[in-house]
């Protein structure tokens, strides 16, 4: 019965075209769900694809396992690694640094980003020094590898934006974006992208729907963030890929455009961003962006 009920209603746009899901941590939700059954709800969804991102290195094999089981069930799946914020105090920084740029080394082609990191100045946070030094070493190891990077962004966007702005060549998305209009319009002057969450789903988000209407849609990207950040219809549940048709469903009344043109947009901002995808697994280097 659970199974079904999740089900309900997300088969409406199979096979009318792709969507992708650009934040999922896949080994979370699967140590909650069976990941077949999330595959089969993705399916008849019509989300192809997800990047599974990591936030610590002791998490970082079984993210990768996860990620090639469900690419064996047909799942195209792109891999993002990085140290959250979160974990600053738990890690050597000099130490994961090593750890990360020797993991990117062994994953190849499989990955996509370095993420998620960041900053996080809300109380009871890692000490910022710590969050720091972590966040640019991992930003050199972007840049040194050609790739976007993933940004954890609370109660920090001002010192984000000083780091991205003292890196010009850097580029990528921050996560689950609920900011200011004007924070978004200085992150998409610097190139970046801005991932919609499951934010926009809640009747009394019209400081962020309205933020968002205001925005250029090629500057956004589609996330669940799942299991965490249930969306609306979806309290008390663990949040799954699949669900971001409802974002889809919003961002489409917001932008007065059809459901197909608009995913059609999203997905190729996605290949923008993180390279063109294959259901096959392998991924290509990213395009970039002018």
């Amino acid at each position: 019965m659970f199974g079904e009920r999740r089900c309900e209603g997300f088969n409406r746009y199979q096979g009318w075209y792709v969507m992708f899901d650009t934040h999922c941590h896949l080994d979370d939700l699967v140590a909650r769900l069976p990941l077949p059954e999330v595959v089969a709800r993705m399916r008849k969804a019509g989300v192809d694809g997800v990047i599974s991102v990591g936030v610590a290195p002791d998490q970082w094999k079984e993210q990768s396992n996860v990620a090639q089981k469900a690419q064996n069930l047909g799942l195209s799946v792109g891999l993002a690694y990085g140290v959250h914020p979160w974990w600053a105090d738990r890690v050597e920084p000099s130490t994961a640094l090593k750890t990360l740029a020797s993991w990117i080394q062994q994953e190849g082609g499989r990955v996509l980003a370095i993420g998620e990191i960041g900053l996080d100045f809300a109380p009871k946070m890692p000490d910022a020094t710590r969050q720091h030094e972590l966040f640019i070493g991992q930003i050199n190891i972007a840049l040194q590898q050609q790739l976007p990077v993933i940004l954890h962004e609370r109660k920090s966007a001002d010192q984000l934006l000083a780091v991205i702005r003292r890196h010009p060549a850097l580029r990528g998305v921050v996560h689950g974006f609920t900011g200011s209009l004007q924070q978004a319009h200085q992150l998409i002057e610097q190139g970046f992208y801005l991932g919609v969450g499951t934010a926009i789903t809640h009747p009394r988000a019209t400081r962020v729907r309205a933020m968002l209407s205001a925005l250029p849609v090629e500057a956004l990207l589609l996330e669940s963030d799942a299991p965490n950040q249930p969306g609306h219809t979806h309290r008390g549940e663990p949040n799954e890929p699949a669900f971001i048709v409802e974002q889809l469903d919003v961002l489409a009344e917001l932008f007065a455009m059809d459901v197909p043109t608009l995913a059609e947009q999203l997905d190729a901002d996605a290949k923008t961003v993180f390279g063109n995808r294959l259901l096959s697994g392998t991924l290509s280097p990213p395009q970039p962006r002018g």
